[in-house]
């Protein structure tokens, strides 16, 4: 390759990354139904006609995006149970998806699926299949705790912990509060009777 076509190849690369970097900023807040290819390229500082030129459609543009966040997910890590008590393992996945929550890429990827309705089924599953372990990993501890409905509960509490780090996917149903206080309660009444 040429000086002249490794400079085109720069440039080219150069403006595909600033088109993927406005959309996903479009996706983020719009979602792929209400962003336009017209704002994209604005956020971009190009034409409409060069992200065409790049990606032939919104769909294309919109997979590009979806395919780079998911790529960009950090690996979930779920420590080994270590004999803590529910509270200890709780607050533990508390903080992973905190940590989760910082991640820009995260916020983007599950902001972009929460604005859409069109063309997030598999990624609404990539994210649920992500968040597996962690799923899981609650589920053993109220399990182990002798939690009635655990799976039910596991849910419930990955569900309110990413609701309030803004990782939710899409509008949640109610929250059931009553299960929810059964599960703090139980975790925080068997931590203080040890106390």
């Amino acid at each position: 390759m040429n000086g002249s076509a490794k400079r085109w190849e720069r440039a080219r690369a150069h403006t595909r990354a600033c088109i993927l970097e406005a959309a996903a900023e479009a996706f983020q807040s719009s979602g792929y139904d209400n962003a336009c290819m017209q704002q994209i390229a604005d956020l971009a500082g190009y034409t409409k006609a060069t992200v065409y030129a790049h990606y032939r459609d919104k769909a294309n543009l919109f997979t590009a995006v979806m395919n780079l966040h998911a790529s960009s997910l950090p690996e979930p890590v779920v420590r080994a149970h270590a004999g803590a008590d529910l509270k200890e393992e709780l607050d533990y996945v508390s903080l992973e998806i905190q940590k989760l929550a910082q991640l820009d890429v995260c916020r983007r990827f599950c902001g972009a699926l929460r604005h859409s309705a069109t063309g997030t089924t598999a990624y609404a599953e990539l994210w649920s299949a992500y968040l597996a372990p962690f799923r899981a990993y609650i589920c053993s501890a109220l399990a182990r705790e002798g939690v009635d409905r655990a799976e039910e509960y596991a849910s419930l509490y990955l569900q309110l912990l990413l609701q309030t780090n803004s990782l939710q996917t899409a509008p949640q149903p109610a929250t059931n509060a009553g299960a929810m206080l059964s599960v703090f309660h139980r975790a925080f009444q068997q931590c203080s009777s040890r106390g």
